[in-house]
């Protein structure tokens, strides 16, 4: 409780002074998002951005340098999500690693009989549960300056975010209680379902390809075109859009 009281009376220092003038133009040039926004739902999202930005400790990656830019287009794209919940900065997240662009990471890959081996991946973006979230400034901006193509790491990585807040990283956040756990499940597990075989059968799909890997990444790929796509999304599934809208608390295809 005593730490909640002294992270409350340091948000309210940092809102006290008005958001810098040129953040706000940084902020609609990255995050196209913003031009669909009621005018409360920006002024929140800018409020977010300041606490966002002054919290979180930032190191660049490969030579990278963390400029006012950078720092702005992933909280203003990261705090896109947030709009629904009463008080929400990332409060566990301390870290953002950013590289210039695509980064190889390490790994480790548990095969079908049970044989671990090590390799190498490359990678846009990562996150880790409790620890830092991980990105490719290459991607963020693209993915900021592009609104409707359905990709957006910095959304998903923050989604994986929220799927990891109960330490389980398995496609399903925390939410209110037994029935909406209950439709969770239900449509989440029908839906993943239908994106595999569709994939499997070579088909075309609206939900990026990568979303059948597992259920946590089905939740993330589902995140971004809910974000970016959400009239596609209602056409191609109400029920899916319909679940993302209960857990997020915010309805984006109002906003067309």
């Amino acid at each position: 409780m005593l730490f909640t009281w002294w992270r409350n009376r340091k948000r309210r220092k940092i809102l006290a002074s008005p958001m810098p003038g040129h953040w706000a133009a940084i902020l609609d040039q990255n995050v196209a998002q913003l031009s669909r926004l009621t005018e409360a739902q920006r002024t929140l999202l800018y409020q977010r951005v300041q606490i966002f930005v002054k919290e979180k400790y930032w190191e660049g990656c490969n030579g990278f340098e963390i400029t006012e830019e950078v720092k702005l287009t992933i909280a203003g794209q990261a705090c896109l999500l947030t709009l629904g919940f009463a008080t929400d900065c990332f409060d566990r997240l301390q870290t953002v690693l950013v590289y210039p662009d695509t980064y190889v990471a390490r790994e480790e890959m548990l095969n079908s009989i049970g044989v671990l081996t090590e390799g190498t991946s490359f990678r846009l973006g990562e996150s880790w549960g409790q620890g830092p979230i991980v990105l490719s400034w290459e991607s963020i901006r693209e993915g900021g300056q592009i609104p409707d193509d359905g990709r957006n790491v910095v959304i998903h990585e923050f989604a994986h975010y929220y799927d990891a807040i109960d330490r389980q990283f398995n496609g399903t956040p925390l939410l209110s209680g037994p029935e909406e756990y209950r439709r969770w499940n239900e449509v989440m597990t029908r839906e993943f379902q239908k994106l595999v075989s569709q994939v499997q059968q070579g088909q075309e799909t609206f939900i990026d390809p990568y979303g059948s890997t597992n259920p946590a990444e089905f939740f993330a790929v589902c995140s971004e075109h809910y974000f970016e796509q959400p009239c596609l999304m209602q056409e191609y599934s109400l029920d899916l859009y319909e679940t993302l809208r209960m857990f997020y608390r915010q309805d984006p295809a109002r906003q067309y």
